[in-house]
């Protein structure tokens, strides 16, 4: 029997424990939110709308999963603002939305007028109503909210404290909502004094627009029109001359906020739509956004904690003085002309803290005074005391500084692990004076004397060295590294770990830099020498293999005598080709040996370079065999050159030589371009040859240099041509393609 009370109450306890936990785990399951607005979802104040009822239900440890809807009824007339409403509200019944929280007059207007079960039966939130349908109300207990009215007067008083009696506009239409804008407008200002026209301000006495509400003189006076009766050029022509003090929006029309943005006036308002969302409006007296979202989020939370709605009145939203501090600046408003209690958007930041700043600036001078007052205390403390420590210093200096004049040689010494200067070390070398540590030194070391330096300071405190010397390169001032040798002595206790080590450092950087060019003038001797053998070698073997034609050839001719007329030609014409390259050959070499002995000459003057082009290409016109065709491409620009004509048309025959070689079929083309904003002139023979890779491209300007074994020529042509170039003050480029072609162009300047 006991053990069964035990069971029984087990299963209790663990009931119990399981009905907690599925209360909690459902009290953390989101709320479903719907929010239903009148407009589109270009109002920036919509958006904000909606992130803010999430955000502060959420501090209320509320949490949401939001839809929104957008009735867009400037697009729809009431019959299909119903129908849109109903078909939305019918999509999402299955989702069952736990509250309905519903932003302006047509919103809550369509949703009541639907006549959809959601909108009868769920708890509906209203708020930014300004004029409520009370009997649709009476019919829909399961709504409550806040009621928006309008106070038109508080902002007309608003623009006539900050301006006096004014020229006010305000803008209406045919729909329901201006309707009862303007008749509110009407109650209000009647019997006050001022004056309520219909039409547009004239400057003409007699063009006055007719008076609704007849006023006293010097008070304020409202105008209004209907935007429907104004073109876009009317519009923005209603501003000139500025007949107007101020505008005043009373309800949401997308015209009226165009015209805030361009008017040059300020704009003010009596509802939250469009303000602070770049749209013009400098500010007024209204319910902000945030105070919209404070009580609707409050009301909100109370329902879904289980309040029912007709435990609510709907009451009116308060209102407070809302300014925008952009707009605030473009009509030159300042704070202390704005109610007491105002708030305002946009503030800067030291606008927003101006007296925190103060008050933080004010303490952090004291500080500064207070700290300031400090140090000087501390120091004339200490002062008595450093002045005798200096006085010691100088009177048991032991560094013994070793005088030399003439050279970079200064005193140093390595005492308790750290390195001491001599001051006219740093002055001399224009670095800071400091004490180096063993570290500091191998950091201004070479990477690759570390080690040999690191080496050099273990054998000093073992005293293996008595007297010794090292050379390093090392990097005092920052900027490159020099060589250095130091000198130094151990001392007579060579035991003491402690012991100051003396010495000497001298700067051998100019030893080094004659060592260094002595050393590269010898490899130059021997690359001298190596080239003059691999020179020697290859004029051999060039000088031979024509030479050897000419003797062979000649022999055949002078002793075979059954040999027929056309073998006869064939070996002359062998051995004049021959005799011609042997000649060209021996030329280039002359050519070269003036390069290198500078005795190349020039000759230069002045030329049109379509003469120079034209006596080329007659020159070659009758060498160029008839298979190939020679084209000249020469514009008929007046363009002169400044050259020395011969050295000129060495070049150009060259590449044209060259062209020929290795051209079996196609054309060669000899032309220039004059590139004007360079001032420079590209002379150049392109062909439709064998073409030049990559690799030979690099290795053509090198002497010697052949492509093709086996073809006539030395191989200087090209590199006596680029120096030529470069003594023209130009240079030689070249494009080719292996298979299609080579261009190579002479770059000179043109001669202004």
């Amino acid at each position: 029997m006991k053990r069964f009370w035990h069971i029984l109450l087990f299963f209790l306890l663990f009931s119990v424990g399981i009905k907690d936990y599925i209360e909690a785990a459902g009290s953390n399951s989101p709320y479903k939110v719907l929010i239903l607005h009148s407009y589109t979802e270009d109002l920036i104040t919509y958006s904000s709308f909606s992130d803010l009822i999430a955000e502060k239900l959420e501090k209320k440890n509320i949490p949401t999963n939001t839809q929104t809807f957008y009735l867009d009824c400037e697009r729809y007339n009431e019959e299909e603002e119903n129908a849109r409403m109903y078909h939305y509200l019918d999509s999402i019944k299955s989702w069952n939305p736990d509250i309905i929280l519903v932003n302006d007059d047509q919103a809550t207007y369509t949703l009541m007028a639907c006549n959809h079960p959601l909108g009868k039966t769920t708890p509906v939130v209203f708020s930014g109503v300004n004029f409520p349908n009370w009997s649709l109300l009476k019919q829909h207990p399961n709504f409550t909210g806040f009621w928006d009215k309008p106070n038109y007067m508080k902002t007309i008083e608003l623009i006539e404290k900050l301006y006096g009696p004014s020229n006010i506009l305000f803008f209406k239409n045919a729909r329901f909502m201006s309707r009862e804008s303007f008749r509110a407008i009407q109650e209000e200002i009647k019997d006050t004094g001022r004056t309520l026209r219909i039409g547009l301000f004239h400057q003409k006495r007699n063009e006055y627009p007719d008076d609704i509400c007849p006023g006293e003189p010097g008070k304020s006076v409202l105008y209004t029109t209907e935007t429907a009766y104004l073109s876009a050029q009317s519009l923005l022509s209603i501003f000139q001359n500025k007949p107007y003090t101020a505008c005043l929006q009373i309800i949401l029309d997308f015209d009226v906020l165009t015209i805030g943005r361009l008017a040059n006036v300020p704009n003010f308002t009596v509802i939250n739509n469009g303000f602070n969302d770049d749209r013009g409006i400098t500010g007024g007296y209204f319910t902000t956004l945030d105070i919209q979202t404070d009580i609707v989020s409050e009301r909100a939370a109370d329902i879904l904690q289980g309040a029912s709605p007709t435990n609510y009145s709907i009451i009116e939203s308060p209102k407070t003085y809302a300014f925008d501090w952009n707009e605030m600046g473009r009509f030159n408003i300042k704070k202390r002309d704005l109610p007491e209690g105002s708030v305002i958007y946009n503030l800067p930041f030291y606008e927003r803290y101006h007296k925190a700043m103060i008050i933080g600036g004010s303490l952090f001078i004291l500080l500064i005074i207070y700290i300031i007052a400090q140090l000087i205390l501390m120091y004339k403390r200490e002062f008595n005391r450093k002045k005798q420590i200096q006085t010691n210093l100088f009177k048991e200096r032991r560094f013994l500084r070793l005088a030399l004049e003439g050279g970079n040689t200064y005193a140093w010494k390595l005492e308790k692990g750290r390195f001491i200067f001599e001051d006219d070390f740093f002055i001399d070398n224009k670095i800071d004076p400091r004490e180096m540590s063993l570290t500091d030194l191998l950091a201004i070391t070479y990477p690759d004397d570390r080690e040999h330096l690191r080496s050099h300071i273990r054998d000093i405190y073992a005293g293996i060295w008595e007297e010794t010397t090292i050379q390093c390169r090392f990097n005092f001032n920052s900027k490159e590294y020099c060589w250095w040798e130091l000198r130094y002595n151990h001392g007579e206790d060579k035991a003491d770990a402690e012991q100051t080590v003396i010495g000497l450092c001298l700067n051998i950087q100019s030893f080094k830099d004659k060592e260094d060019r002595l050393k590269i003038l010898q490899e130059k001797a021997e690359e001298a020498n190596k080239m003059k053998s691999a020179f020697l070698a290859n004029m051999s073997h060039e000088i031979r293999t024509p030479l050897n034609a000419i003797v062979g050839f000649s022999n055949l001719l002078q002793e075979e005598s059954d040999l027929t007329p056309e073998e006869k030609e064939t070996f002359k014409d062998t051995i004049n080709k021959n005799s011609d390259l042997l000649l060209k050959l021996i030329n280039d070499i002359l050519e070269l040996s003036r390069i290198e002995s500078g005795r190349m000459t020039f000759d230069f003057e002045t030329f049109r370079l379509n003469d120079l082009i034209d006596e080329i290409y007659q020159t070659h016109l009758l060498l160029i065999p008839p298979h190939i065709q020679f084209i000249k491409d020469a514009p008929s620009a007046e363009i002169n050159v400044y050259v020395d004509r011969f050295r000129f048309t060495q070049v150009i025959t060259n590449f044209i030589n060259n062209a020929v070689k290795f051209t079996k079929q196609g054309y060669i083309k000899l032309g220039y371009e004059f590139k004007k904003e360079e001032n420079n002139v590209y002379i150049y023979v392109e062909d439709s040859g064998i073409g030049i890779s990559r690799e030979a491209i690099e290795k053509v300007f090198e002497r010697f240099y052949k492509q093709d074994e086996f073809a006539q020529g030395t191989g200087l042509g090209l590199s006596i041509c680029k120096t030529i170039a470069e003594r023209l003050e130009g240079d030689i480029l070249i494009s080719s393609e292996e298979g299609k072609g080579s261009r190579f162009t002479l770059k000179i300047p043109v001669k202004l």
